[in-house]
Order: C-alpha cells, then sequence, then structure tokens
C-alpha cells in the first residue's frame, strides 16, 4: 500500500470547490423539501396532530394564534424542521462522497459501513422519536395542565416542538454511532467508560440538566437514554 504522503495531492482551490460544491447541492435540496413541505402544510397538518390524539384521545386540541404572521410562521418553522430532518440523509452521503477519494480500500470499507448505519439509525430514531416518545411526552406536559388549567395551545409553539423533537430524535439516534467510531479509532474504550463511569454518568447528568432544567423526571429520562445509547455503542463497534 502506497503510503498516505506519496500521495498525489490536490490544490486548496480544489478541494474547497468540491465542498461548496456540496453543500449548496445539500442546500437546494433542503430549501426543495422546505418548499413541499409547506405547500401541502394543510394536509400535514394530521401527520403533526397525530401524537397528540395518541397522547390525549378523549380531549380536543385548541390551537390559537395571538397575532397575525404567527400561523404562517409557525408552518414555516415547522416544516423547516421536518425538511432540515429529511435533509439529513443527503449530508450523511455527500459528507461521504467528499472524503471517500482520499480513503484506502479498507477505510472506504469502513466509511461505507458508517454511512449504512446513520442512515439506519436516523430513520429509526425519527420513528421513534414521533410514534414512541412524542405521545407519552406529550401526555406528561399536558396532564397536569390540563388538572389545573384550561389549554389553548399556540399553534407556534406546539408546532415548533413537535419538528425539533423530530430532528433531535434523529440527531440522539447517531450518538451509538459516533461511540462505535471513537471505540473504534481508540479514543475511548469500555475498559476507560468503566473507570471513569462516574465522570462520564455525572457529564451526561449535566447535559440532561442543561437541556430540560427545573424538570427532574425528564431529567433521568434523558440521563437513562443517553446512558443506554452509549452501551450500544459499544456494542455496535464489535460489528464495525
Amino acid at each position: 500500500m502506497i503510503p498516505r504522503r506519496d500521495l498525489p495531492r490536490l490544490p486548496l482551490e480544489v478541494h474547497l470547490a468540491e465542498l461548496r460544491k456540496r453543500l449548496l447541492f445539500c442546500i437546494v435540496i433542503l430549501f426543495f423539501f422546505w418548499c413541499l413541505l409547506f405547500y401541502f402544510f394543510p394536509k400535514l397538518t394530521v401527520f403533526f396532530l397525530w401524537p397528540y390524539k395518541q397522547a390525549m384521545s378523549s380531549r380536543e386540541l385548541h390551537l390559537v394564534f395571538t397575532s397575525l404572521p404567527e400561523g404562517i410562521m409557525a408552518a414555516i418553522k415547522a416544516t423547516f424542521f421536518l425538511a432540515l430532518t429529511l435533509t439529513l440523509p443527503f449530508l450523511v452521503y455527500h459528507g461521504w462522497a467528499y472524503i471517500s477519494p482520499g480513503l484506502f480500500p479498507d477505510e472506504r470499507r469502513f466509511a461505507k459501513k458508517i454511512l449504512i448505519f446513520s442512515f439506519v439509525l436516523m430513520v429509526l430514531g425519527t420513528a421513534l422519536g414521533y410514534f414512541v416518545f412524542l405521545p407519552p411526552l406529550l401526555k406528561f406536559f399536558l396532564s397536569f395542565g390540563y388538572t389545573n388549567f384550561e389549554a389553548n395551545l399556540r399553534v407556534q409553539n406546539y408546532l415548533s416542538f413537535i419538528g425539533k423533537t423530530l430532528l433531535v430524535s434523529a440527531l440522539v439516534a447517531e450518538v451509538p454511532l459516533a461511540v462505535a467510531v471513537l471505540t473504534k479509532v481508540k479514543i475511548i474504550s469500555r475498559r476507560l467508560f468503566g473507570r471513569k463511569k462516574w465522570y462520564f454518568l455525572g457529564g451526561i447528568y449535566l447535559l440532561a440538566l442543561f437541556l430540560v432544567p427545573g424538570d427532574f423526571v425528564s431529567q433521568i429520562l434523558i440521563f437513562m437514554a443517553f446512558y443506554l445509547l452509549f452501551e450500544l455503542g459499544f456494542v455496535l463497534a464489535k460489528i464495525l
């Protein structure tokens, strides 16, 4: 195998031009999905309201807006987060396509596995966020409110919450893959994780504390979820 330092190198301008071309393509894809979803937004309301109906089937949801442009802004924000979620596989692919020419065959095979697992985890994360986590999460937040107050949710807040949750679900699902890659390149290991376990656990809880300050139950749920994702990452490292 030819040493990497002896391989011909392209000028920096060529790399930057290629990177710019791929980034522009991904931006165009994002804008296309965004426009398409915004056009079909009236039909997508069923999609956005499904988690609420699963969580609170006995109560009708009343979404209100308090300013003239709020309804449009709510649609713009919700469809943007959904479009960004749909664009993530394209970002991953073009990231792979950008770096793959500079990889050796064994590195390329390893990167292909990462690409496949990344796509699968992204789809699973989005599906789990929508079908599994959103209904109980909404039920948790809304049950207390319905018990003590009359709920008139702002449409912008509700739709942004749904869109952000789906995007975060897709990103969080990549945690096992990140742990697996760091394990394969020997930056972290299960032995290190066991030796520094309390530091890792403390860091995970601080992250949960930052994400949901003041909500102990949600903090524990996020803490447990991230811990399981870390453990899954060590298992995945054996497969890659």
